[in-house]
């Protein structure tokens, strides 16, 4: 079943299609495992969003140990730019989710921002804190 038409999520456990917005999604997914310390236990990949009328998925939600959303991300594919488009679909996902922090990345650019409390509203960070920085 391995072939270069599919490639393993570690967060499913399973064989998914390889598109390039596949890839971008597992790179972030062992890059936040890996170098950031967030459980595969606690990743959801294609977490269902209800939007006005319409049933979306976010391309990734990670979980606080209490099973709050912590972290929703939305991944394009390589090529794809990263704007303000890209943004705002995950500042719509996030109005049903309520994660104080957002990560959009495809591959070559990632943003993440971090909800602060006091000014209420989203921070751009230089890079991705690690797992036990957020909580």
């Amino acid at each position: 079943m391995n072939g270069p038409s599919v490639i393993y999520c570690s967060v499913r456990k399973k064989w998914v299609e390889k598109t390039p917005e596949e890839e971008v999604r597992q790179e972030m997914i062992r890059y936040l495992h890996i170098v950031g310390g967030y459980p595969l236990h606690l990743m959801t990949c294609e977490y269902p969003v209800h939007y006005l009328e319409a049933n979306c998925r976010a391309d990734l939600v990670v979980h606080d140990r209490n099973g709050k959303p912590l972290l929703i991300a939305e991944f394009k594919a390589p090529g794809i730019p990263v704007d303000e488009k890209t943004v705002e679909q995950l500042r719509r996902y996030n109005v049903q989710i309520l994660a104080p922090c957002l990560l959009v990345s495809n591959g070559s650019r990632t943003y993440f921002w971090r909800f602060d409390p006091k000014e209420g509203t989203y921070k751009q960070l230089g890079e991705i804190p690690s797992f036990e920085e957020l909580l």
